[in-house]
């Protein structure tokens, strides 16, 4: 029985059904048996039997047939190895195999997914872009030269601090670490640290070097606030660079002039959109048309997968958002504000970190354009 089920699991990869008539089919079974033979599923029919054998013990069992004078006849053929048997013979089929395998080997050597690793999803975007700037995205083909661009170009956007492109088998690894903020306290300097505008002393914080002003005290443009020195107990100058900070007091003017009528473009509703393939290091525009090219427009970029797994291409999505030119009107109180919101845009490129502590305005409008006046007293980082 053991011996059957042995036979009958190995048939699954090639056994076959068979008839036995005439003859001595009972002498026939008896060799078969003293041959070592193993048949299985024997059924009686009239003037002989029908049952299962492997195929490799077939040939064995025909000449025992044949000494016995029995008709032997395939019913059937069964099993993996008669499935696969037609297309063993197809030459086409193996050469097609062959030349997708090489294809297969060729892509390894293209960009199929790029993994950025544990950086945040807006350090994914930039490093992204400037990978692209590049050339490398999904669909190029990777050199070492290419990957020592990539990181002199992480490095020089001054995003990173630290930059690594590693590839393998398709697979792009980018490894960085974010720069590191500027630190609240200006960095030293060789030759000291100056007044930008005249004020008035509120607080210091030296770091380095010796502080020449103290609170309380007015300075004018161009006057020294921190010198590149330092005294030790006894008296004698040493160089130290100068670094620190001084919070002065100071008043801050801006004028800003506001049409209430103003020309400009706005959008129609209407857009259309650019698809270009990006592979091996070529591009196809997939549906082009001629853009408005001064126009308004968004770029994306998207990887092409399937069921999931990405494939060694990329393409790029361009939108271009119709517009035409609208002439906008504005009251004087909405000119008014958008005067204020761009004295204090102003102010804050003079003075990043400018406490505003009073504001004096006038607003005047002629020819149809508002004329905005402030005075703005704040409390600000004055060294240069």
């Amino acid at each position: 029985m053991e011996a059957a089920s042995l036979m009958e699991a190995a048939s699954l990869w090639a056994g076959v059904r068979f008839t036995a008539r005439n003859g001595s089919p009972e002498a026939l079974l008896t060799d078969a048996a003293g041959q070592g033979l193993h048949l299985y599923g024997i059924f009686s029919l009239p003037g002989g039997f029908y049952g299962h054998c492997a195929a490799w013990q077939y040939r064995r069992l025909a000449a025992l047939a044949r000494h016995r004078r029995v008709r032997l006849r395939i019913e059937k053929r069964h099993g993996l190895y008669f499935l696969l048997r037609p297309l063993l013979r197809r030459k086409g089929l193996w050469t097609g195999l062959v030349a997708w395998g090489l294809v297969l080997l060729w892509l390894q050597g293209l960009i199929w997914a790029v993994d950025y690793g544990s950086l945040t999803t807006g350090q994914r975007a930039r490093a992204g872009a400037v990978l692209r700037s590049c050339g490398l995205q999904p669909g190029t083909a990777v050199t070492e030269e290419l990957l020592r661009t990539g990181e002199y170009a992480l490095l020089e956007s001054g995003e990173f601090s630290w930059a690594s492109l590693n590839f393998e088998k398709g697979r792009l690894a980018v490894e960085a670490a974010p720069a590191r903020a500027r630190p609240e306290i200006a960095a030293g300097t060789l030759h000291g640290l100056r007044a930008k505008c005249n004020g008035t002393v509120l607080r210091t914080n030296l770091a380095s070097g010796t502080m020449l002003v103290a609170p309380g005290q007015t300075v004018e443009a161009g006057q020294g606030l921190i010198g590149t020195a330092r005294s030790e107990r006894d008296g004698t100058l040493i160089f130290a660079p100068a670094a620190g900070t001084v919070v002065a007091q100071l008043e801050w003017q801006t004028d800003q002039s506001v049409p209430l009528a103003e020309t400009m473009s706005q959008l129609t509703g209407e857009n259309k959109t650019n698809y270009r393939l990006f592979f091996a290091g070529h591009s196809a525009a997939l549906s082009p048309f001629a853009p408005d090219r001064d126009g308004l427009c968004r770029t994306r970029h998207l990887q092409l997968e399937v069921f999931g797994l990405p494939l060694p291409c990329a393409v790029e999505e361009t939108t271009y958002y119709g517009q035409q030119q609208k002439t906008m009107y504005r009251t004087e109180a909405q000119a008014l504000t958008l005067a204020r919101l761009q004295g204090l845009r102003a102010l804050h490129d003079a003075f990043p970190d400018a406490d505003i502590l009073a504001r004096r305005e006038e607003c005047t409008v002629q020819e149809d354009t508002l004329h905005y006046n402030a005075m703005y007293t704040v409390a600000a980082d004055i060294c240069t």
